[in-house]
């Protein structure tokens, strides 16, 4: 049976990834990725976990 339209229907429209959406993504990864690169400096820094307190020189 084919499913009959009346005046009465919506249309839904499909989404579609608008600019800002995608800067959000874009921002979103970028912060992720650079915690994880400061993260990794820091375990360079203190040779021990990603969140300990490197000591002052």
């Amino acid at each position: 049976m084919a499913a009959t339209t009346t005046a009465t229907d919506a249309k839904r429209a499909k989404p579609q990834l608008n600019v800002y959406t995608a800067l959000l993504t874009v921002s979103l990864l970028l912060a992720i990725l650079g915690s994880a690169v400061v993260a990794m400096m820091n375990m360079d820094a203190t040779g021990q976990g990603p969140f300990d307190v490197a000591s002052g020189r």
